[in-house]
């Protein structure tokens, strides 16, 4: 009897200070711990419980599963505690399984597990975490739905929910995002422009873009991109001026690249093509060309706003720039493909455009 006692207490104590190293991530002592353990009782279930977290830990899925598998371990880690079964043994089996690749059936175990256990958000997480590796985005999105039911300010779910849904239902995304703030309105304003409801992208991207609130606070900072984005919502939208206003403010951010310069001063020339601002639009269009000079598209755009306004010599030099970069039939094209952006400008010729195009 005073052996027994005496075994229990060393295999306590070597479980104790296994415990206490797995803590400081001192995982190679803390292995060493539970071999003494398990020395003195190779069944032992908590040193083998232990074992395998530790293995985990140390990424030997295979041997987590050896620990746990090859010793009857319940999801109790004892089989006289059935009635009061904890998730813990089945949580660390169906990470194991994932980890070494069979990932269906560490679904198929979490997916036992969160019916025994529907109020514990944690195994529910853990699911939908599987279930996205598992590539089952409507599964986790449900998943989620349910994590949420439970803890509706769990802010992390949400997102990843509105995530999870925005491809194949964009409504359903921006319904998962919950209440909208600085932290998520940039997400709500694309799957506003997603679901077609530009009206509220507008006031979305309109608050983001305001001095001082917004932009300033969000998790996204305001940029080039997503004055663009708002840009083309404006646009969409008709207001024209705006739109313009947007663009030049994302030219002003310092972090992108020559190609994407010039392609932001192109929309913003044809804009003012739009609005009917040829000598505007022809100042934009030659920045295009100086950021990048084999840019046909902007040579082309300058060729038409020289013509719009005017300016034969201009047009003359831009054409011959464009022929050197483009062949005859994709010169007519982006020549032909301004056409739409100049109807309403007060053209000095309105035969001119297209014998530029013939040409």
């Amino acid at each position: 009897m005073k052996h027994e006692r005496s075994q229990r207490e060393a295999i306590a104590h070597a479980l104790d200070h296994a415990r206490l190293a797995l803590a400081g991530n001192l995982l190679d002592a803390a292995l060493d711990h539970v071999r003494e353990a398990l020395r003195r009782d190779p069944d032992h279930a908590e040193a083998r419980l232990l074992e395998a977290r530790i293995r985990l830990r140390r990424h030997e899925p295979r041997l987590a599963l050896t620990a746990l598998d090859n010793h009857g371990l319940s999801s109790t880690g004892n089989e006289a505690d059935a009635d009061t079964a904890r998730p813990d043994v089945d949580l660390m089996r169906a990470t194991a399984l994932a980890s070494s690749g069979r990932i269906d059936l560490a679904v198929a175990l979490m997916e036992s597990l969160a019916d025994r256990f529907p109020g514990d958000a944690g195994v529910l997480r853990t699911l939908a975490g599987m279930q996205v590796h598992a590539n089952r985005p409507a599964a986790a999105a449900h998943t989620l739905g349910q994590v949420l039911e439970l803890e509706p300010d769990d802010r992390t779910s949400a997102r990843l929910r509105s995530d999870l849904l925005t491809h194949s239902d964009p409504a359903a995304a921006l319904d998962a995002l919950g209440t909208i703030d600085d932290h998520n309105r940039r997400r709500a304003a694309r799957l506003c422009v997603a679901c077609d409801r530009l009206p509220e992208a507008e006031a979305h991207y309109a608050e983001l873009l305001a001095p001082g609130i917004g932009a300033a606070e969000a998790e996204d900072e305001a940029d080039g991109d997503l004055a663009r984005e708002a840009a083309a919502v404006a646009e969409a939208l008709g207001d024209l001026p705006r739109a313009a206003d947007r663009l030049t403010l994302a030219l002003a951010d310092p972090d992108q690249s020559a190609q994407s310069l010039a392609l932001t001063h192109r929309r913003l020339a044809r804009l003012h093509l739009l609005a009917g601002k040829p000598a505007q639009a022809g100042r934009a269009f030659h920045r295009a060309t100086r950021l990048v000079p084999a840019d046909a598209e902007a040579w082309a755009g300058l060729v038409v706003a020289a013509r719009v306004a005017g300016k034969p010599r201009l047009m003359h030099r831009a054409d011959a720039a464009l022929r050197k970069l483009t062949d005859r039939a994709e010169r007519r094209r982006l020549l032909t493909a301004f056409e739409p952006s100049v109807a309403a400008a007060p053209v000095r010729d309105p035969q001119a455009l297209g014998a530029a195009a013939r040409s």
